[in-house]
This record gives structure tokens, sequence and C-alpha cells, in this order.
């Protein structure tokens, strides 16, 4: 898995390029809840390069949309993979995260 992340606007978008899996939480975690805890707290996941997304992986997410909800931000998720949103639509976190089509999309309706 490959981490880059950018600002747009007053959003911090974090791509994320291959396989979330166990190996790879770590990393993850790190990315994002250290955005949070450096004051960016509006963060837009881009997915579009993801592959697979596991149970570790969906936990840090969930914990940074908690901690960045907490204080006033937000955590979006973009361009899933047809594979990516059935795996929320199974977990019900398609009921938790906004999704939207493109990192665009999600920036412009912060």
């Amino acid at each position: 898995m490959k981490i880059q992340t950018r600002t747009e606007g007053d959003c911090q978008i974090i791509a994320i390029s291959g396989s979330a899996d166990v190996n790879a939480s770590a990393v993850l975690r790190e990315a994002l809840l250290g955005a949070i805890e450096s004051g960016m707290t509006r963060l837009v996941c881009d997915l579009a390069e993801t592959d697979f997304v596991g149970s570790d992986a969906l936990g840090v997410l969930i914990t940074a949309y908690l901690k960045a909800n907490g204080r006033g931000g937000f955590v979006k998720l973009a361009g899933l993979q047809p594979h990516l949103t059935q795996v929320l639509e199974t977990t019900r976190l398609n009921c938790l995260f906004d999704v939207y089509a493109d990192v665009a999309s999600a920036v412009a309706s912060a």
C-alpha cells in the first residue's frame, strides 16, 4: 500500500493505492490519525487506486471518522471501485460515511 497526501482547499486528501490489508493498517492509522491530531479534521480518502480494504483498515477509517467528527470535521470517501462499494454496503458503513464518485465532488461538498 502507498499513501500520498495533499491539500485541496481546506481538505486534506489521503490517496491510498494498493491493498489496505492488515499489514498496512498501522501506516493508514498513522496517516489519518496523524492528520487529525495535527488539526486537519476535514479528510477525504481517495480510494480510486485501492484494490482491497481489510477489516483492520475499515476499523482505522471508523476511528478516524469518529475522531474527526468529534472535532467538528469529517472523513469522506471518494472514488470507490465497485467491489469496495459492495464492502461498504455489506458492512452498512455506507450509512456512516459520505461517499463520492471522485475527490473533486467530495471537496466541493465540504
